[in-house]
């Protein structure tokens, strides 16, 4: 870990840990964004944290900021921070001074077409934004450029998933782009959606470390026969096999993040999706049956992290549809090359 990630990460658990709270969570669950913890963390500057300093951000790269993002996932943070911190980076990488107030990032699997005269860009379309009722800006990849709309005209279908964070559909009907940019900011790369997969593969690390550490410290203090439960060896099994998915899915989006800098990061960003998405339908398993009946109670915390982690498995993509894609490749590259593309992207 050099300076730089040190200083990151001791700011983001700072920041995190101080001002993130159970109860932030649940009044966003009834519609409420919670304003202050948006200012605190915007003051922080952590937004900008993957943004070049040109563009006023810290130019980190992303094995730097991943710490920062497991963090906001860890304590289950009720704001979009990842896709935020994401979007601020394309901004960058596309040339486009990222705007005030929250900018959030429209689904990456769809690409409305765009419209253009001369140097004004137009959207009218219908796309998926989390949390796009409460953005002020959100980014979205057409199939022509790359658009920066204010959402203040667009219409709001609201929704949610089953972690109640909204997922809503914004109409723009002959929207002006605040700014615009035809460059490929995502370079060898036929599928945008893996940046997306990769986003949800953090933060679902981030969950699991959460749910690791408060179910290990449940078997501890949780007396059954005259002992902590943790002393059993059943549970004790299962708090391994829960320990393991949590390293793999560590290992798998640190991996992601350090090749996002070469030719075959959406290959690992697939990858760290596939591993993490399991790791999100096991743990939960395991961490509510060491808790046991008080687990699946409304008034006990675990399901806080518990149901984003089932509401980010099935975004961008089921370990199924890039294992699919990942094979589609593999045969299309033939087995003598499949070795050795494999040991490239280690």
């Amino acid at each position: 870990m050099n300076e730089l990630e040190q200083m990151l990460t001791d700011s983001a658990e700072r920041l995190f840990g101080n001002e993130v709270t159970l109860e932030q969570s649940e009044a966003m669950e009834r519609g409420e964004f919670p304003q202050p913890l948006w200012n605190a963390v915007d003051k922080s500057g952590l937004v900008h944290v993957l943004a070049s300093e040109e563009a006023g951000g810290a130019n980190a790269s992303w094995t730097e900021a991943l710490p920062v993002m497991l963090a906001a996932g860890r304590t289950v943070t009720p704001l979009p921070f990842v896709d935020a911190a994401t979007a601020t980076w394309l901004l960058s990488r596309l040339g486009i001074e990222a705007p005030q107030g929250l900018l959030a990032l429209a689904d990456l699997s769809a690409a409305p077409t765009a419209s253009q005269d001369g140097d004004t860009w137009r959207l009218s379309a219908e796309v998926e934004v989390p949390w796009g009722r409460h953005a002020q800006h959100v980014l979205v990849r057409a199939a022509n450029a790359w658009l920066l709309l204010p959402t203040e005209h667009a219409s709001v279908r609201e929704d949610a998933n089953i972690a109640g964070e909204p997922r809503d559909r914004l109409t723009f009907v002959d929207a002006v782009a605040t700014a615009a940019s035809t460059r490929q900011p995502l370079e060898e790369c036929d599928d945008p959606a893996a940046l997306g997969a990769l986003m949800r593969a953090i933060q679902i690390t981030g969950v699991l470390e959460r749910v690791l550490n408060q179910t290990v410290q449940y078997a501890t203090e949780r007396i059954q026969f005259g002992k902590p439960i943790g002393k059993f060896q059943a549970i004790q099994q299962q708090l391994a096999v829960l320990a393991n998915e949590v390293v793999a899915s560590r290992m798998a989006v640190a991996s992601a993040c350090a090749a996002l800098s070469g030719k075959d990061w959406a290959q690992q960003a697939m990858i760290a999706k596939i591993i993490c998405g399991l790791a999100a339908g096991r743990a939960p398993a395991i961490a509510h049956q060491v808790h046991g009946a008080i687990g699946f109670t409304r008034e006990h915390s675990l399901h806080y992290a518990t149901r984003r982690l089932w509401s980010w498995r099935a975004e961008y993509g089921s370990e199924a549809q890039w294992a699919a894609k990942l094979g589609k490749v593999a045969i299309e590259h033939g087995g003598d090359t499949l070795w050795e593309r494999l040991t490239e992207a280690a």
